[in-house]
């Protein structure tokens, strides 16, 4: 099956114009090996003729994809451009009304975001398998830096706040909106909390402000 799954795979990169196509394999630990019977997941990767970058798509042993990316380098050290990470639905969780059910699917793309020159930059979402947005998360050459957001099952913003350099700073507010916090280079300097009753005044107003 794996090879069936390989091949096909190879002749849909050629048919789309790939000058060059190569196989790696990995481990279960995700090392790269050569023996193609003791992997456990394997790439696909190749260069478009006249493009820059090699395209790249892993698989686990059955075929599904579990990365989609590009990189620079033929080695594949360094990532380049948009990388989408996909996972297996979990029915058992998806049906204890910890989320809501995902009818006929089975897989979802659970983190996605861009590299540049080998370094993470830019927005990084992940994502419920139901496919609402959990964490937005901002990256400056590899580290977090901006802003942060996280929403809970429903879509409802929980926690929002901002990092600079990898530590939190400046006003962060969780517990939907009833607990403030103000950081200075990761440490809390002053905390407010809100009833639930006064959150739900303050947005009442808020409504009404034209």
């Amino acid at each position: 099956m794996k090879r069936f799954v390989l091949l096909l795979a190879f002749i849909c990169f050629c048919l789309n114009g790939f000058s060059q196509v190569k196989t790696v394999y990995y481990d279960e630990e995700d090392h790269p090996i050569s023996d193609s019977t003791q992997a456990a997941t394997y790439a696909i990767y190749g260069k478009l003729s006249g493009d820059s970058l090699y395209t790249y798509k892993k698989y686990d042993a059955d075929g599904y994809v579990m990365v989609t990316g590009s990189f620079k380098d033929e080695s594949l050290k360094v990532p380049e451009g948009k990388f989408v990470y996909y996972d297996w639905v979990d029915q058992l969780t998806t049906l204890g009304n910890t989320l809501p059910t995902t009818e006929g699917k089975d897989r979802y793309i659970l983190v996605s975001g861009h590299f540049k020159d080998g370094k993470k930059f830019g927005k990084w979402l992940t994502f419920y398998p139901n496919g609402s947005l959990k964490n937005v998360l901002t990256y400056v050459n590899d580290v977090v830096h901006g802003e942060y957001k996280y929403f809970d099952t429903k879509g409802r913003l929980q926690i929002s706040g901002n990092y600079v350099n990898g530590k939190k700073d400046g006003q962060w507010i969780s517990d939907g909106g009833r607990k403030i916090e103000q950081y200075s280079n990761n440490r809390v300097v002053s905390t407010i909390k809100k009833s639930k009753k006064e959150l739900e005044t303050e947005q009442k107003q808020g409504k009404k402000l034209p």
